[in-house]
C-alpha cells in the first residue's frame, strides 16, 4: 500500500545506489488502517472480549515480534504437500486440504504463542504455499527489503516443509528499532516497485544499526513474525534447489478461529486486503437478539445480512410478493450472499432473476408483474445514483459550489468572499439585445449600469418636458440616465408587477386615485417616487404612461426584475400599493403578508399577461438585497426577523417560479450581496455601495451575456 503518487517522489542517491523515501507514510497508512478501516476497535473488542488469559505464555514473541516454533509440523506432512504442490498446485488450493492443515499448524504451541501476543483470540485472514528459487528478479517483492503494510497486531506464520541445509534460504530481519528508523526515513512501506534487496548504504547514511538477523529454519519449523513491525525479507536458495513454505496471514477476532471459520469465514487462498475485514469480524460475535432486533446497515453501500437484504428489496419493489420471492430465492442459492454484497451487486442480481422471468416467446403474453418489478429496481436504481452523486463533483458546472467554503479547512481552506454564488451560465443576450427592468431601488442601481455601460437598455418614457407637471425623484428633464423603461416608479412588491401589465394591455380597471402630499403635490399610490403637481397633470400623463409602459414590455426581450417586500398596503378594491402609505393613506389599505404561493402567482401573472404580446420576452429574477425600511409587523417581530422572512419568502417564490418556467432565469444578487462581500454596506446599512452594484452586474454578465460581445 503506498498512500501518495509514487511518480512524483525523486531518488536519493546513497553510494550510487537509488532510494526512494517517503518520510513517515507510515503514520498515514497506520491511520488509514486501524481508523478508518477500523483495527483499532477489533483490537479493543477482541481483548475485552478474552476469556482464556490463564493460557497465555510469557513469550520472546510479545517484545521481539518474532519467534521460532520448532518442529511445528511433522515432516511426513511437509515432504506430501510438497509431493502434491509439484504434482498438482491448484489441487492444494481446495479447501479441503485447508482443513486438514489448519489442526496440523495451530496446534496447542502456536495457539498460546498467538493469544499471548495478541492478547486476545485471532483468526486467519488468508494462507497460500509457493516455491522460491534461486533467481531474483525485479517482481520477487517478497525478496527485497520491505514490511507489510496493515494492522499494527497482526501476524504472519511461515512454515518451512524443507530447510535451510536443504536449499539454503533463508528469513532474514531487523529488529524493531531498526525497522522503526527505517519508516521513520520512508524507506519502509513505500511503493512496491521501489524495494531494494540492499539497504546497508541507505542505513549507515541515517545512523541506523543494520544487523541481519536469521531464523535458521529446518523442515517443520513455524516463524511466526509482525511483518508490520519488521523488517524483514526473504533469502533465495542455493544450488539450484527450491524452498517450499506455507504462509498464513493472522489477525485478531473476539471469535476462536474455529468459531470464525463457523461463522461462514474460511480463509482464502492467496492473500486478501485488510479494507473491511475488521468491520466484518466486528459483526461476527454479534448476538442474534442484537441482530434481530435492528437493521444496520453496513459502510460502503455493502450488504451482508438477510434482514439487510429483505429491507432494501421491501424498499425498491412495490409488489411485496415480488420482494418476497426475490429474498427467498437469494438466500436458498446465495446464503453467504456473495452475488449481492453490495446494493450495485444486489440491483445487479434481481435485474438478472426478473429478466430470466420474461419468456422470449413471441407467442407469450408478456408477464406484466415481472414488467413493473423492473420498471421499480430501474427507477430504485436511477435514484440510488442520483443520491450518491449529490455530493459528489463529478458532472457538477462547478466543484467549489457543493460544500460551504471554510478558510479554516485543512486541504482545501476557501473563502466565501471569493465565490460568486452561481454555478451554470444561460447566455441569452448579448449588448444588442432589448433589455429592461424595474422593481425596488436596487433595481434602479442595475438600470444606471446597462445605461452606462452601453447596453441596449429600452427607454420608452421620459420627463424631460419642463411644462408637463410631472417630478420624477431623481430624475431632471434632459438627464441621459432614465430611471426606468417608463415611469412607473419603484415597485417594491409582487402584486405591483400584475397590476402594471393589467393596467398596460387593458386587462383591469383602477380607480384614478390621487393622494395630496405636504408639500403640495399628488401622489398616485401606485407608482411610488412619481409626483404631479396638479390633477390635470396626473390626467394628461395617465394614458400616454400606460402606452409607454406597453411599448416597454412589447421591446424587451430581457427584462429584469427586483422583488423587495413581501409585506404590502392593499386596498378595499383588492390592489395593491407600490410601497408603504403616507400619514393621509391609511384611511384606504390594510396591512398584508404575502405568502410564497401569492408571490409567485402575481409574477407570474406580470410574465403571462407580457409574453401573450411578446413571445421573445423572457424574465430574469432577483431579489433585492436591501431590508426594510420599516415592518408592518412589529406587534410580533423585529424588524429584523421580519426582513428575515421577507427575504427567505421572496427567495423561495423566485426560485420556484423559475423552475415552472422555461424562460425564466434567477439572478444570485441578493446571495452576493449578503455572502461574498465582505464590507458591502453603505453608512446607513440598508443601501449596498457602488462597487458591489458593479459587482452584481460584473456576475450578471458572466451569467447571461455571451462572452464574445462584451
Amino acid at each position: 500500500m503506498s498512500m501518495y503518487d509514487s511518480s512524483k517522489i525523486k531518488a536519493t542517491l546513497i553510494e550510487n545506489k537509488e532510494y526512494f523515501l517517503q518520510p513517515n507514510v507510515y503514520i498515514d497508512i497506520e491511520k488509514y488502517i486501524e481508523e478508518k478501516h477500523l483495527f483499532d476497535k477489533l483490537d479493543q473488542a477482541a481483548i475485552n472480549s478474552f476469556t482464556r488469559q490463564s493460557s497465555c505464555i510469557n513469550t520472546p514473541l510479545i517484545q521481539e515480534h518474532i519467534h521460532i516454533l520448532r518442529n511445528n509440523l511433522p515432516k511426513e506432512l511437509c515432504q506430501s504437500l510438497i509431493t502434491e504442490f509439484d504434482l498438482d498446485a491448484n489441487g492444494v488450493k481446495d479447501p479441503a486440504v485447508l482443513a486438514i492443515l489448519l489442526p496440523q499448524i495451530f496446534n496447542q504451541d502456536l495457539d498460546q504463542q498467538l493469544i499471548s501476543y495478541f492478547n486476545s483470540e485471532y483468526c486467519i485472514l488468508w494462507w497460500s504455499i509457493y516455491k522460491i528459487g534461486p533467481t531474483i528478479t525485479e517482481k520477487d517483492y517478497s525478496t527485497h527489503w520491505h514490511a507489510d503494510a496493515g494492522p499494527k497486531k497482526h501476524l504472519k506464520v511461515i512454515t518451512y516443509l524443507n530447510g535451510k541445509n536443504e536449499h539454503g534460504s533463508d528469513t532474514c530481519y531487523l529488529d524493531k528499532a531498526a525497522s522503526d528508523k527505517l519508516k521513520q526515513v520512508g524507506y519502509l512501506l513505500n511503493d512496491i516497485n521501489h524495494r531494494v534487496t540492499d539497504i546497508k548504504p541507505l542505513c549507515q547514511h541515517f545512523d541506523i544499526d543494520y544487523q541481519e538477523q536469521y531464523a535458521q529454519p529446518q523442515t517443520g519449523d513455524s516463524i511466526i513474525f509482525n511483518p508490520y513491525q519488521l523488517a524483514h525479507r526473504a533469502c533465495p536458495t542455493t544450488n539450484n534447489q527450491y524452498r517450499y513454505v506455507i504462509d498464513f496471514c493472522i489477525v485478531q477476532s473476539e471469535l476462536s478461529w474455529r468459531e470464525v471459520i463457523e461463522k461462514h469465514y474460511v480463509a482464502v487462498f492467496g492473500g486478501k486486503p485488510f479494507e473491511g475485514i475488521a468491520k466484518m469480524l466486528l459483526k461476527l460475535n454479534k448476538s442474534e437478539t442484537s441482530q434481530h432486533a435492528l437493521i444496520e446497515i453496513p459502510l460502503n453501500n455493502e450488504l451482508n445480512s438477510e434482514k439487510h437484504l429483505k429491507f432494501m428489496l421491501n424498499n425498491i419493489f412495490s409488489n411485496s410478493e415480488i420482494a418476497l420471492s426475490l429474498y427467498q430465492y437469494i438466500i436458498k442459492d446465495d446464503p453467504k450472499l456473495l452475488q449481492c454484497h453490495s446494493i450495485t451487486k444486489l440491483i445487479h442480481h434481481c435485474k438478472k432473476i426478473l429478466q430470466i422471468q420474461l419468456n422470449p416467446d413471441p407467442t407469450t403474453v408478456i408477464n406484466t408483474t415481472i414488467v413493473q418489478a423492473l420498471m421499480d429496481l430501474a427507477h430504485y436504481q436511477q435514484h440510488f445514483k442520483d443520491s450518491y452523486q449529490r455530493y459528489s463533483p463529478i458532472g457538477k458546472p462547478d466543484a467549489t459550489a457543493i460544500f460551504w467554503p471554510n478558510p479554516a479547512h485543512a486541504k482545501h481552506p476557501s473563502s466565501k468572499f471569493e465565490q460568486l454564488p452561481f454555478v451554470k451560465k444561460h447566455p441569452i443576450m448579448n449588448m444588442t439585445t432589448p433589455i429592461g427592468s424595474a422593481g425596488s431601488c436596487f433595481a434602479f442601481e442595475i438600470a444606471k449600469y446597462f445605461q452606462q455601460e452601453g447596453y441596449n437598455y429600452v427607454v420608452t418614457e421620459r420627463n424631460d418636458d419642463v411644462n408637463s407637471g410631472l417630478i420624477i425623484d431623481g430624475y431632471q428633464p434632459g438627464d441621459a440616465i432614465a430611471k426606468f423603461c417608463a415611469n412607473y416608479g419603484i415597485l417594491f412588491n409582487t402584486p405591483s408587477f400584475s397590476q402594471l401589465a393589467e393596467k398596460a394591455f387593458g386587462l383591469r380597471n383602477f380607480e384614478k386615485i390621487l393622494i395630496e402630499s405636504e408639500q403640495g403635490l399628488y401622489l398616485d399610490p401606485y407608482r411610488e417616487n412619481v409626483f404631479f403637481k396638479s390633477q390635470q397633470a396626473y390626467l394628461d400623463d395617465y394614458s400616454k404612461h400606460l402606452t409607454a409602459v406597453k411599448e416597454s414590455f412589447l421591446n424587451c426581450k430581457v427584462f429584469v426584475v427586483t422583488l423587495g417586500l413581501n409585506e404590502c398596503w392593499q386596498l378595499h378594491d383588492g390592489s395593491v400599493m407600490s410601497r408603504n402609505p403616507r400619514e393621509n393613506m391609511f384611511q384606504l389599505v390594510k396591512h398584508k403578508t404575502l405568502t410564497v404561493e401569492e408571490n409567485v402567482q402575481h409574477i407570474q401573472r406580470f410574465f403571462d399577461i407580457i409574453k401573450q404580446h411578446n413571445p421573445d420576452f423572457t424574465l430574469i429574477i432577483s431579489v433585492s438585497p436591501i431590508p426594510f425600511l420599516a415592518t408592518g409587523r412589529a406587534d410580533e417581530h423585529h424588524i429584523i426577523a421580519a426582513n428575515c422572512h421577507s427575504k427567505a419568502v421572496l427567495l423561495v417564490a423566485a426560485q420556484q417560479l423559475v423552475a415552472q418556467n422555461q424562460d425564466m432565469y434567477y439572478l444570485p444578487s441578493y446571495e452576493l450581496v449578503t455572502e461574498c462581500v465582505e464590507n458591502a454596506w453603505s453608512e446607513d446599512t440598508r443601501h449596498v455601495k457602488s462597487e458591489v452594484v458593479a459587482k452584481v452586474v460584473n456576475m450578471f454578465e458572466q451569467i447571461f451575456v455571451e462572452e464574445d460581445t462584451l
